[in-house]
């Protein structure tokens, strides 16, 4: 009797491990296809505006970092070849310190780009980036005050594209 129940269960063990799948060797999904950073190059995408608009305030408004900071605003015609872009500064920020801001601004901006479409270069020392080598840049860049009611830039430039220069303010 003892022969058959270990007989039996040895064929209960058996065919149970007959009846599972094993997906320790071949896993159902290939999770190399699934997982980690996607690197490959696509065409044709769309810039979502509104995000780039939430990255650039999170970071290029933020007090601790840049406290002349007060509005971003700017706006993509890349079908007409050119970037809108608006940096408002505190009143009484000094023109070296505004310009300081302007190009961080259009850099910034040209970053979010790059996190959307890695077609696009980053920003260096020397370029505003890639988003710039097709687009004219039309820069404004006012106080607060005169911005709030309407006012003049304090300085308003068109960078041509594919050019770097450096923003120079006069007081």
């Amino acid at each position: 009797m003892r022969i058959k129940k270990w007989v039996l269960m040895i064929g209960c063990a058996a065919l149970l491990c007959g009846c599972t799948k094993s997906n320790i060797v071949q896993p159902e999904t290939d999770e190399s296809q699934t997982m980690g950073p996607d690197f490959n190059r696509y065409e044709g995408i769309v810039l979502d505006e509104a995000q780039l608009h939430e990255g650039m305030n999170d970071i290029y408004l933020d007090a601790d970092d840049y406290p002349m900071a007060s509005v971003i605003d700017f706006g993509l015609h890349l079908d007409e070849a050119y970037v809108d872009v608006i940096v408002v500064v505190k009143d009484g920020t000094s023109a070296e310190e505004a310009a300081y801001y302007a190009e961080v601004v259009i850099k910034g901006l040209n970053d979010e780009v790059v996190v959307q479409d890695l077609s696009y270069g980053e920003s260096d020392e020397d370029t505003f980036g890639g988003l710039y080598q097709d687009n004219d840049i039309r820069l404004k860049v006012y106080e607060e005050s005169a911005y709030n009611a309407g006012g003049q830039p304090m300085y308003e430039t068109v960078i041509p594209m594919d050019t770097y220069q450096k923003i120079e303010i006069g007081a």
